[in-house]
């Protein structure tokens, strides 16, 4: 999709214009003219892209920092099916490695607009705590990180923080690696 059409579709969105005619969604379900459906049908391939989008971010941050990780590790969480997006091989914080799991929270949506008007990034919050909810088994063995993203962009608070940490370390690698560069270039001179 080219970037006129994704900034055409996402102020249309915002503003809650029309952004195309009544259709059926392949989960059989009736499309308003707003487009919203899209956002929240758990068939709609574009909410997939979104949270492998988001995932991927994540995960090459880790890498430019070097610290190698799994995505979709099995085996994590004893009871039921669940799985983390995602975990480090090293330790994160306090002696254990970090798991996080994606979420993409769709502001729009009828359940959150109450919600989302008062308060930005508080649909964000709601996630990531059910998030924490869902995987609290896993904080005897590993740190672990919600990645709750609204629509709109707002995230919760300890998303913020876990992404200037993380920010961090890229940057401190990238200096680091340029000082190196540096010095080599300097010596063969």
């Amino acid at each position: 999709m080219g970037e006129d059409k994704a900034v055409r579709i996402a102020v249309t969105l915002r503003l809650g214009s029309q952004l195309r005619s009544l259709h059926t969604c392949r989960c059989g379900s009736l499309v308003q003219a707003n487009g919203v459906h899209g956002l929240v049908c758990k068939q709609a391939p574009s909410r997939v892209v979104r949270h492998h989008a988001l995932n991927e971010c994540i995960s090459r941050a880790f890498s430019a920092v070097g610290i190698l990780v799994r995505k979709e590790p099995a085996g994590l969480v004893q009871k039921g099916r669940k799985r983390p997006d995602g975990c480090t091989f090293i330790p994160w914080r306090g002696g254990k490695p970090l798991a996080w799991d994606v979420t993409g929270c769709t502001t729009v949506a009828g359940t959150y607009v109450t919600t989302t008007s008062q308060s930005a990034g508080s649909v964000a919050q709601q996630a990531a705590d059910r998030k924490c909810h869902k995987y609290g088994e896993l904080s005897a063995a590993y740190e672990f990180q919600p990645v709750a993203v609204e629509t709109h962009g707002p995230m919760d608070d300890d998303m913020v923080c876990f992404l200037s940490n993380l920010g961090r370390k890229v940057s401190e690698r990238s200096v680091t690696c340029l000082m190196v560069i540096f010095y080599f270039n300097a010596s063969a001179c």
